[in-house]
């Protein structure tokens, strides 16, 4: 009698583990996904044109439009369609390299962009503030073009000139 409790006993102890087995199983899964990049074309600034105000003379301010044939010109070029910063780093003045300097201005249209290569039709923007734009869906370029003003007093007489870079990033978009 002891030997059939027993094995009724065991039996029904290895029943309930049969029916808690699945029970466990379920509880877990497992699953996996792949992971993916895709990697774009660097992007890049080329300086095309110099911001070029010519002869000017003390007591009259010359303006340079960013849509003028002698503002200054960028190319931008990357991934197609992708959108860009763009912020300049602006000089305050020119230098004649010996001393004197010419202040040269830029006010809140003195830049413009176009997905073409032309000043006309080009969106105006303040190179102060940063700009976020879209390179062209086809050949991914942007082209910037800026302008400024100089408004020369007492300078002596000379060649003035200055600095103005260019900084450009992918927003990731």
């Amino acid at each position: 009698m002891k030997k059939s409790l027993l094995s009724s006993i065991v039996a029904g102890a290895a029943v309930a583990a049969l029916a808690l087995a699945p029970n466990v199983a379920a509880a877990q899964a497992t699953a996996s996904i792949g992971a993916r990049a895709d990697v774009q074309i660097a992007l890049t600034a080329t300086a095309v044109d110099s911001l070029i105000f010519g002869n000017v003379f003390p007591g009259t301010t010359k303006n340079i439009l960013p849509t003028d044939a002698t503002s200054g010109s960028f190319q931008i070029t990357g991934a197609a369609n992708a959108a860009v910063t763009v912020d300049f780093s602006l000089p305050a003045a020119l230098s004649d390299g010996v001393g004197n300097t010419l202040p040269i201005t830029f006010g809140a249209t003195s830049a413009a962009y176009n997905q073409l290569n032309s000043r006309a039709g080009a969106g105006l923007f303040d190179p102060a503030s940063t700009l976020t734009a879209n390179l062209d869906a086809t050949g991914g370029n942007l082209y910037v073009f800026i302008g400024g003003s100089v408004s020369p007093t007492t300078e002596p007489a000379g060649t003035y000139k200055g600095t103005i870079t260019l900084t450009t990033a992918y927003t990731g978009n």
